[in-house]
């Protein structure tokens, strides 16, 4: 009756939640974790600029400390944007568990990654957009959205995926007027160019920002899978696959403004796993599959009727969670 519990939100629940997720925090600052983990792979320069500037370009505890800082800023900013639109009537509770035991459980992305930044800028864009449901004039909500969504692409490459996903929420939520299209795109370049501006100003020119996109985009990571990187993928995505047959069952109950956000959510999740397994960005990018997944399994245990099955799939999830992170110090 966990997952029963779980959904009540019971002070016991609550504690056994928060014990979780400490025994597994420590993990971020074990010696053996450093032999998993490796300097951000996808910052922009701005990014790397103030990562080396910070943390000299290596990791460290003060890395793992703003790590976990930024899990929780992340999960707080879901939490409330949950509450505001109202996507699922599931406790903070559910979300802190989920969203914390998935982000602690794959090892190598326990660290301070662009990803971080990126994701919360993607749920401060989320809510500008979905704002914009029912609303006449929503011009202000777009360009809102658009700059969140550039400012995470100005942090992070693999975000610049956010202006298709934005010009996709135009037109699931707004099939008018062309103005607040035009307006999303002046939104998500304005970080860029203000960026772009003063880097110019500053260095006199813009050929080392050419260089470094060119040589990103021209040559792949070299990735080197891993037999613990290939069961945890898998596991993630064995998971998601059953929690996405049990939502398809529930999809067509849901109103209007639920089946766009989520459809917009999965479409997310779809466009960040194909960037994830291409030779230019890699696994990090995982960290930003962590939203729109959350959501996913919120939304699946919290509807799920209460039975046996229910009770199994949610202890499967904790449970192969819990030893996806064992697993990489069994190595």
């Amino acid at each position: 009756m966990i997952l029963k519990e779980v959904k009540q939100n019971g002070m016991e629940i609550l504690a056994v939640t928060f014990v979780l997720i400490a025994l597994m925090s420590v993990s971020m600052f074990l010696p053996l974790t450093a032999r998993f983990i490796s300097v951000p792979a996808n910052g922009t320069p701005l990014f790397n600029t103030i990562y080396n500037l910070l943390f000299g370009g290596n990791v460290s505890i003060g890395t793992q400390v703003i790590s976990l800082f930024f899990l929780f800023v992340e999960v707080f900013l879901v939490v409330v944007m949950n509450n505001k639109f109202e996507l699922t009537r599931a406790k903070s509770t559910m979300f802190v568990l989920i969203y914390m035991v998935l982000a602690l459980s794959y090892i190598p992305i326990s660290t301070f990654l662009p990803e971080q930044i990126a994701n919360i800028f993607v749920i401060l864009g989320f809510y500008k957009i979905l704002s914009s449901h029912g609303k006449d004039d929503a011009t202000f909500h777009f360009f809102d959205g658009g700059f969140f969504f550039g400012l995470a692409a100005l942090f992070c490459l693999p975000a610049t995926v956010l202006l298709i996903i934005g010009l996709l929420a135009y037109v699931i939520f707004r099939p008018y007027p062309f103005r607040e299209f035009a307006v999303y795109i002046i939104g998500f370049l304005t970080p860029m160019f203000f960026y772009v501006s003063l880097y110019y100003i500053f260095e006199d020119t813009l050929q080392p920002l050419a260089d470094y996109y060119v040589q990103k985009f021209s040559v792949g990571l070299n990735l080197k899978v891993t037999h613990n990187e290939l069961i945890c993928f898998g596991t993630h995505l064995l998971l998601v696959l059953i929690s996405s047959v049990i939502i398809s069952q529930e999809y067509p109950k849901y109103n209007l403004f639920e089946s766009r956000t989520y459809r917009l959510f999965f479409i997310l999740f779809l466009l960040i796993l194909i960037i994830t397994l291409t030779p230019f960005f890699g696994i990090q990018t995982f960290k930003m599959l962590l939203m729109p997944v959350t959501m996913l399994y919120v939304t699946v245990f919290f509807n799920m009727k209460q039975g046996l099955f229910s009770e199994i799939f949610f202890a499967i999830f904790i449970l192969s969670n819990i030893g996806m992170q064992i697993l990489w110090y069994m190595m």
